[in-house]
């Protein structure tokens, strides 16, 4: 998709590039690129070529830096952030996507006008990517030199793959990670019916589309632009997972009828849209300690012409509640390792102690949501990391700490470039351990579309309130 030449071609650098800067300082590709495709509104062909180049270099992130280090025998922290930007995106598009240097460097010719960069710039620039061009990889000296410069992935986490799965193990996780990205979408069975929607997709955009083991989702080989279709529009359906909904199936299969639930990290909201698109009945509560991220819920609810749950702005190591559920959700923020895959970047800019984080950070959340959790009832825990340490350990840990029983656990693979993701049910079988908390006040938020009602509760519990038109004494 590297693109030919022409007007589009120069547009889709340019944006490339802008992308690239941002990426280096917020480390989000997703994000980096709605802020620049908002402010450069350039056409669509330029956005999707500057998605590709992107995406392709954030997956080679580390293995770009060196090539261009090593040829210009010196660090990229020298050079200005542009002047980085463009050497990453030019020894992309020279060495990856076979560009002619100076092909390249004509079409990023407009765009150094509007910056007026001067000639030494475009010297140092020029002179890189024909080095770039010559730049020959030595044969693989062991098995992490392999992973870094033939399946791009940082030496430490080839490692850990190896040392947790086992080398052979490990080469198909990091190829599967690197594997053109599949696509799921969830029906939305309030307005759409799954074999009817299916066969638009499929006749009307030419989207090839099946139906997925899980009700009711559908997959696609590759990436459509499904979210310009009507249907999508009309919120007949939303992008999400099918991996990512194995867990809350389970749950809904087990919990009786009218049960309540507090789905504890719940923005953006595909988890809870699908419990309240399954189960009108379950009464339950969401939270999230993001008011970005719960106005995500909220935009989604609404998209799907679903009735919107009672919501908080509040921080599940401390829930504002003095009863309990008869299940609680914790999916829980996590190291993100199994979404690599359709996020490569992120391997490049996480840390080896970044899992180590994610399991304090995991089990301090774990410790206050699990006395939530009424006698007989149960803890949904799930992640998107493929690392034992944040899955199944964390699983043995709750089980010698607090005495739960497991109903069941599932791991499943990145597969396809798809989400790698965990998750376990585990039930309460006594009496939970009494929440420790400290004096004083608690304030949690309750956002309203229209206004903002603030709550301050005392940490011996919440009298109740009224959100929605709808009363939750009976839960708080």
């Amino acid at each position: 998709m590297g693109g030919g030449g022409g007007p589009l071609f120069s547009l889709g650098l340019e944006l490339a590039v802008r992308v690239t800067e941002i990426l280096e300082f917020n480390k989000d590709l997703v994000l980096a690129r709605e802020q620049i495709f908002e402010k450069y509104n350039y056409h669509q062909k330029a956005k999707e070529l500057a998605t590709y180049i992107t995406n392709e270099l954030g997956r080679r992130w580390g293995v770009v830096n060196r090539m261009i280090e090593e040829v210009q025998k010196e660090p990229l922290e020298e050079s200005s952030s542009l002047l980085r930007a463009c050497l990453r995106v030019g020894a992309f598009e020279v060495y990856f996507d076979n560009k002619n240097p100076n092909h390249v460097l004509k079409s990023l010719g407009p765009f150094f006008r509007k910056k007026k960069v001067k000639k030494g710039f475009i010297n140092r620039l020029r002179y890189v990517l024909f080095e770039v061009k010559k730049f020959r990889i030595n044969p693989p000296a062991d098995f992490l030199e392999w992973a870094f410069w033939h399946h791009f992935f940082p030496k430490w986490i080839a490692e850990r793959l190896a040392e947790q799965f086992g080398q052979e193990e490990a080469l198909k996780l990091m190829e599967h990670m690197n594997q053109h990205p599949s696509m799921s979408i969830r029906v939305n069975t309030r307005l759409a019916d799954v074999d009817a929607l299916r066969k638009a997709l499929t006749e009307k955009y030419g989207f090839q589309v099946e139906k997925a083991k899980v009700y009711p989702f559908l997959t696609m080989p590759r990436t459509y632009p499904v979210m310009r279709t009507e249907e999508y529009k009309e919120g007949m359906f939303i992008v999400q997972d099918v991996n990512t909904a194995y867990g809350i199936s389970r749950l809904l299969d087990l919990l009786p009828e009218g049960a309540t639930l507090f789905d504890a990290c719940a923005a953006p909201g595909r988890k809870s849209s699908l419990v309240t698109q399954l189960r009108s009945d379950i009464r339950f509560v969401c939270a999230d300690i993001s008011k970005l991220r719960l106005t995500k819920l909220v935009n989604g609810f609404e998209r799907l012409k679903l009735p919107l749950p009672p919501i908080l702005v509040a921080d599940a190591a401390h829930p504002p509640f003095k009863v309990q559920f008869d299940a609680v959700h914790a999916d829980l923020p996590c190291s993100g390792s199994g979404t690599w895959g359709k996020h490569p970047e992120r391997r490049w800019f996480t840390t080896p102690i970044r899992y180590k984080e994610c399991v304090e950070i995991q089990r301090r959340l774990l410790s206050s949501l699990i006395p939530l959790v009424k006698p007989g009832g149960y803890l949904l825990y799930s992640t998107c990391s493929i690392w034992r340490e944040e899955n199944e350990e964390n699983t043995r840990w709750m089980q010698e700490e607090f005495g739960l029983r497991l109903i069941e656990e599932k791991r499943i693979f990145p597969e396809n470039a798809s989400t790698g993701f965990y998750y376990a049910i585990m039930k309460v079988e006594g009496e939970p351990p009494p929440k420790k908390l400290a004096e004083g006040i608690y304030t949690c938020e309750v956002p309203s579309k229209y206004e903002r009602v603030y709550l301050a509760c005392s940490l011996i519990g919440c009298g109740g309130f009224c959100v929605h038109n709808m009363s939750y004494n009976m839960i708080l």
